[in-house]
């Protein structure tokens, strides 16, 4: 019996450190937001990436709480809110692509639930923003766009998620392959 507890003692010590470093790796991804004006729409989305080995690894809840914490410290200590937004409304996605494409059968289907989710996400965030927090610069800048160009920034963003969520497939093939083997911690 207590070398079960110590093996399973072992696997809850790397789940901890594991998950942690992954959500200060993503932290730091996602305050370059507000040093690169375009890191704003990238950091959240490499941040959110490196969910995919929690997920793949431990499992979706270790996943999920890796998201909860680099969102809420990303909200806490960010310049730039509107990257912290975006990861908090879409950083989400790797620990939920798997379940849901499992669930839901037919690519077409699949592909207008996921522009219909992403769509809402993108949607809610800058209202929410706009109207709920009172951020008067992404007003403003949405308003010198004009409509119609605000309109392309959101299919554009929409599209950008459907490309990552794309992306996603192939980094966790690399990910199996790749650089999974050459850490000996996540062999025992």
């Amino acid at each position: 019996m207590s070398s079960e507890n110590r093996a399973m003692g072992r696997r809850k010590s790397t789940l901890t450190a594991f998950c942690g470093m992954t959500a200060a790796l993503s932290v730091v991804l996602m305050l370059s937001g507000g040093l690169i004006p375009i890191a704003t729409y990238i950091a959240p989305l490499l941040a959110s990436a490196l969910l995919l080995p929690v997920y793949m690894e431990f499992s979706r809840r270790a996943a999920w709480g890796t998201w909860l914490v680099t969102a809420l410290t990303a909200l806490l200590l960010g310049m730039d809110k509107e990257a912290a937004f975006l990861y908090l409304f879409v950083g989400w996605w790797p620990a939920a692509k798997a379940p849901l494409e499992a669930r839901v059968r037919g690519k077409i289907l699949r592909l207008a639930l996921k522009t219909v989710l992403f769509a809402a996400c993108v949607g809610l965030m800058y209202s929410m923003l706009i109207f709920l927090l009172h951020m008067d610069a992404i007003a403003a800048d949405f308003g010198e766009m004009g409509r119609w160009m605000t309109v392309l920034f959101f299919a554009a963003l929409v599209v950008c998620l459907l490309l990552f969520d794309r992306l996603l497939t192939p980094l966790g093939v690399i990910w199996q392959r790749r650089l999974r083997p050459k850490l000996r911690f996540l062999r025992r």
